[in-house]
């Protein structure tokens, strides 16, 4: 019974989750905001994390996500990788400043070279992240989004301060 529980909860979060995504996409195209964000290639041996959304043909991604008002690009990167993988870290270099002019937004997200300082300890029940964890580098998911496989391969060509598309 409990199986069942857990299963309709996780079903009605990804339905939420999908909604949202839906409405945010609608509002955007209505308003053209510009907004700023961080993403953070956290790097461990030769694996990477990686973390899984609840929604998308590409759920698997760097963790990351938009900055508080006020808020400094590296407290926002500690504190998304905390809530998104449960994995605090120590920021080393900013890989580079990207930007995205599609679906109605104008978006620059600052990528950013992390060490781990402990392990993934993904959220249970959180509406957008379904899982956290370090994937050996040869052998990441198949749905990983290409944004991501083009920072990851940046940097292993030991590229910094990249400025361009996302």
């Amino acid at each position: 019974m409990h199986q069942t529980l857990d299963g309709m909860r996780e079903g009605a979060l990804t339905l939420a989750y999908n909604a949202i995504l839906w409405a945010r996409a609608r509002v955007r195209q209505a308003t053209h905001p510009t907004e700023m964000g961080v993403r953070c290639l956290v790097p461990r041996g030769g694996e990477l994390l990686l973390v899984r959304h609840r929604g998308g043909r590409m759920p698997w991604a760097l963790p990351g996500g938009g900055i508080d008002p006020r808020e400094p690009l590296d407290a926002a990167a500690r504190r998304e990788v905390a809530e998104e993988a449960g994995c605090p870290v120590e920021v080393g270099h900013m890989l580079g400043l990207y930007h995205s002019f599609g679906e109605g937004v104008n978006n620059y997200v600052a990528v950013f070279v992390c060490a781990p300082l402990g392990p993934a300890r993904p959220p249970r029940g959180d509406l957008e992240i379904v899982d956290a964890r370090f994937f050996p580098r040869h052998d990441l998911p198949a749905n990983v989004t290409r944004g991501t496989l083009r920072r990851l391969a940046e940097h292993e060509g030991g590229a910094r301060g990249v400025y361009g598309a996302w």
